[in-house]
């Protein structure tokens, strides 16, 4: 009998430490080589790390909620082999975005004592619906649980104990915005991720820009695809065309699209346009990134919006599409508001926002009318860019919106 001790591997580059999310197994389980051991937190994004071996859970380290550094104890296995321990496993990745084949996924797994996939928003969503997800068939990545399964599953004949209804609406619900209990409460999960992130962005001195354009075109423009294409074009959203403009902006100002490394002395000018949006998700805010996004047509950026968003909303989305954006948008508008003055994500040096798109009064030919108006608020490092270059900037994305015809070519 020997044991084996396995560390908190290096999931991702530059990751230093991992919060515990969820153990999967417990001390006296028995386990085989590669069953999902405990679902940890890194960089936003969710990862099941597998056993290296199979044998007896000794011993458990972090609690859930912990901190764990890339190195540390997670786990001792009992092992039947005085053979030497097998070499640590290669450095596991997020549940990938895009689905991949998988052969039979479904509660036959469950039956066999293996703990079904699913996020835990999904498993809320499930104890909530009275819903037992050894029952439910996952479409998902690998056979994972998604908020589609459980609908399907709610509807499908035969009785569910305490069902309750489940929403299909992806974006969380306004009802539950700005509640928390009274009291102390840990800082953890993806709110402690962006804490950290946001402590680092507020050291960049930022320059704010606003503006509002008169939308109408915009919506026509959108309106008329949507007439054209359909049913295919009845993805389009008007973020697709905020994106589009704003890739190519910085096509037009490249110092926007840039990093500034002040220790190391050094300013890199991006060769890529990979573009993150803001998702509001049930944990937190989550920032995709939409690669090459200058490079894409209209309705290929709304299909890539779709899958991102859905994909963070349900914590299914890979790591890699979580990091190395080189410009952020915020679309504040889809939540209501006006203006706003968005913070930088470091290392970039730009962040557009987007306020709703309401009628307001607004001048046209030299008289007051209703218009539909789309606010914009733009965020540029000081350090950088200055405010000749800040209103340039804004003013071509700002020309661009206003008069769309160009955005509606690749």
């Amino acid at each position: 009998m020997s044991t084996y001790e396995f560390r908190l591997p290096d999931v991702g580059e530059g990751l230093e430490e991992a919060e515990i999310i969820e153990w999967l197994v417990a001390p006296g389980d028995s386990i085989r080589r590669d069953q999902p051991m405990v679902e940890i937190l890194t960089d936003k994004s969710q990862t099941e790390l597998p056993a290296p071996t199979a044998g007896v859970v000794a011993a458990i380290h972090p609690e859930v909620g912990e901190i764990a550094k890339v190195g540390d104890l997670l786990i001792e296995i009992a092992t039947d082999s005085d053979q030497p321990a097998p070499p640590a496993p290669p450095a596991p990745t997020a549940v990938p975005a895009e689905p991949q084949p998988a052969s039979a996924p479904g509660p036959a797994a469950a039956s066999s004592g293996v703990r079904p996939k699913a996020s835990p928003a999904v498993r809320r969503r499930a104890r909530e619906a009275g819903v037992d997800l050894s029952t439910v068939t996952g479409t998902g990545p690998g056979g994972r649980i998604t908020d589609q399964d459980l609908v399907a599953a709610r509807s499908a004949p035969g009785p569910v104990a305490g069902r309750a209804t489940i929403s299909t609406t992806p974006a969380p619900s306004t009802d539950a915005v700005g509640q928390m209990p009274i009291g102390e409460h840990p800082l953890r999960g993806i709110r402690r991720v962006t804490a950290r992130a946001m402590e680092n962005s507020w050291s960049i001195p930022h320059i704010h820009g606003m503006d509002e354009i008169d939308a109408t075109n915009l919506l026509a423009g959108r309106a008329k695809i949507k007439e054209l294409l359909r049913p295919a074009g009845d993805g389009l959203t008007p973020l697709a065309f905020l994106v589009t403009a704003v890739a190519r902006a910085l096509r037009r100002f490249p110092i926007m699209n840039a990093s500034i490394d002040t220790e190391a002395g050094s300013i890199t000018v991006h060769d890529r346009v990979d573009i993150g949006i803001a998702v509001a998700s049930d944990d937190g805010l989550i920032v995709p990134v939409i690669r090459d996004a200058d490079r894409r047509d209209l309705m290929d950026l709304a299909t890539e919006i779709s899958r991102l968003s859905a994909a963070a909303r349900s914590r299914t989305i890979d790591v890699g599409e979580l990091r190395n954006g080189t410009c952020t948008i915020s679309n504040y508008g889809s939540l209501g508001g006006r203006f706003a003055t968005p913070i930088i994500r470091s290392p970039e040096v730009a962040i557009v926002g987007f306020g709703a798109i309401r009628q307001r009064p607004f001048v046209v030919d030299g008289a007051v009318a209703a218009r539909p108006t789309l606010p914009i608020a733009t965020g540029a490092d000081h350090r950088l860019i200055d405010g000749d270059v800040l209103t340039a900037f804004q003013e071509h994305i700002a020309g661009l919106l206003t008069h769309p015809v160009s955005l509606m070519v690749a």
